[in-house]
């Protein structure tokens, strides 16, 4: 009996199936598991991205505006503002594993444009990590009070 079981060739699939599984499905899944991850950043990347865009083009000039009535975006407080905002609404990066970045340009006097790159870690080891980029312009929202 134990000599039909070793020259038997009932067991064989079940090695083809370990091969299989072993380089086939864990990279598949592992790459499921990082287009995911990829989705995830981008939606929490663009949500960032806006809300700094929207307070760096709040960021009123307003000494100028006291002065001349003209209203127009501070760039120092803008960047500092968009900044501040951006890395605040971003607490969990460094736990799901990107690094983000965020560009502004002060397009115009009142419009504010905001790029923001993040680079996402792969879990499959030797693949390039994955970069997600978003852009976001905004324009300063003013009105006056008339009587």
């Amino acid at each position: 009996m134990r000599r039909n079981l070793l020259l038997g060739r009932r067991g064989d699939m079940f090695a083809y199936f370990g091969v299989i599984m072993v380089f086939l499905m864990l990279p598949l899944s592992s790459l499921a598991i990082d287009i995911v991850r990829g989705m995830y950043v981008r939606g929490h990347l663009q949500t960032a991205n806006d809300a700094a865009c929207q307070a760096a083009a709040d960021a009123l000039d307003a000494p100028l505006f006291t002065e001349t009535g003209t209203t127009r975006i501070k760039p120092s407080l803008a960047r500092s503002q968009a900044s501040r905002v951006f890395y605040a609404s971003l607490v969990d990066a460094d736990g799901v594993g990107f690094a983000p970045n965020l560009g502004i340009a002060i397009v115009t006097p009142k419009r504010a444009r905001c790029t923001s790159v993040a680079t996402v870690a792969r879990i499959i080891p030797g693949t390039p990590p994955m970069s997600v980029v978003v852009e976001t312009t905004s324009e300063m929202r003013t009105s006056s009070l008339t009587r």
